[in-house]
């Protein structure tokens, strides 16, 4: 694969040319339109590129070496690693949440009390999440025994789906009922991402079948500009706010199916995720005010330009192309010389800084995802080679040279 070596990025040109269109409008006389809202479908936007299943390219040399090797730490045994937090909480089957459940061993510390209830959900992310690594993990090193434990998995979960298709952490009593925190979306979107690319390799149709469903049931319970998933009194909703990447699994299932009602459901997501009063740097009025910075929670913040991206493929608005340049236009501020984007948790309206602020080995991956997911679509190598430049330093150089270990947060001055 070849990358365009022009490192003067898309961003970096509308960061310079921003401050000046009132003039060039001014004197071209020049009238830009403005539609009505910026969650307007007009028409949707096709991607530039087929994304190829997983499993189609396999890896070889040192990069299928260096999975073999996760695989063989803690990629391939963290359930035995941390059997606790992986294998004895059965929170999307036996032990699904209910209104009796006021702690949860998470492998956090902390004293008891109501402010626990934020921490509830983290073993679905805990497990999903590691699942996911692992599922693709086992495919691209095509390793017999760890596709074997796989298909053993996948079996076990889908036997937790109910009849009306919901697949979840939550009893009949809570689920799709809040005003505040909760791991609704969020525990759905780790799971299914890792399904999907079960069924990307495998193709078996009762895969697709239970993940049809499922999603199907989240459309049913919170419908289309008639419900509000993000709606939350309080602002500061980690749980709630990780779970608009639920698009993830609503855009593969688009490209999968066809059906475009997936795809519209991205729209309706980011718009009401928008539309509420959270601590979120990705909704739209905040990106478009070029004088608030990035603040927040920086994994959040990385991970909400492909939502945001989605939206506009949905969409075809322009107002949502225009927030994509302003949202780089800030991501260029807080990018550090070797890709990597800073948040040592949270961004805080901080400008990158190579010895003094850190990144977090989730935000890396998640700003991975979002630039491959704008290549996709847009067809710029640009975002590609953002992408691998993370991987080539950031992602590499806080591996450890010669274990089976990562620093989770890091600097490019370490």
């Amino acid at each position: 694969m070849s990358f365009n070596t022009d490192t003067r990025s898309t961003s970096h040109w509308m960061r310079k040319l921003l401050p000046c269109l009132p003039v060039v409008c001014l004197l071209c006389n020049i009238s830009v339109a403005q539609p009505a809202s910026p969650f307007k479908k007009i028409k949707a936007v096709p991607e530039k590129y087929q994304l190829l299943p997983l499993g189609e390219v396999q890896p070889g040399g040192w990069l299928k070496e260096q999975i073999q090797e996760n695989l063989n730490g803690f990629t391939g045994h963290l359930d035995r690693l941390a059997p606790d937090l992986l294998l004895d909480d059965d929170i999307y089957g036996k032990n699904r949440l209910s209104k009796k459940v006021k702690s949860k061993d998470v492998g956090a510390l902390g004293v008891a009390g109501d402010w626990q209830v934020q921490f509830l959900w983290w073993n679905s992310e805990t497990q999903s999440n590691w699942r996911d690594g692992y599922i693709r993990s086992a495919i691209l090193s095509n390793d017999k025994q760890h596709l074997a434990n796989v298909e053993t998995y996948v079996n076990r979960i889908l036997a937790t789906q109910d009849d009306d298709g919901y697949l979840g952490i939550y009893d009949q009593e809570l689920r799709y009922r809040f005003d505040n925190e909760n791991g609704e979306l969020w525990a759905k979107a780790s799971l299914l991402r890792g399904l999907l690319a079960w069924y990307e390799y495998r193709q078996e149709k009762k895969v697709l079948t239970a993940i049809e469903r499922a999603a199907k049931n989240v459309m049913q319970h919170y419908p289309a500009y008639q419900s509000h998933p993000f709606y939350s009194t309080n602002p500061n909703v980690g749980g709630v706010t990780h779970g608009l990447t639920i698009t993830d699994v609503f855009e593969n299932l688009y490209r999968i199916t066809g059906q475009q009602a997936y795809l519209d459901y991205c729209l309706f997501l980011y718009a009401d995720f928008s539309q509420q009063t959270l601590n979120e740097d990705a909704q739209y009025a905040k990106l478009m005010n070029d004088s608030l910075p990035l603040m927040g929670h920086s994994v959040h913040t990385y991970e909400h330009l492909r939502s945001l991206a989605a939206a506009y493929q949905a969409s075809g608005n322009e107002a949502l192309k225009h927030a994509i340049a302003h949202f780089m236009a800030k991501i260029d501020w807080t990018t550090t010389a070797s890709g990597a984007a800073i948040g040592d948790e949270f961004i805080g309206g901080k400008n990158a800084n190579a010895t003094n602020r850190g990144y977090e080995y989730c935000s890396l991956q998640e700003l991975m995802h979002s630039y491959l997911s704008l290549f996709a679509k847009s067809g710029m190598s640009g975002y590609a080679g953002r992408a691998e430049k993370i991987f080539l330093n950031a992602a590499q150089g806080a591996r450890h040279p010669t274990g089976t270990a990562i620093t989770y947060l890091k600097t490019d001055n370490s």
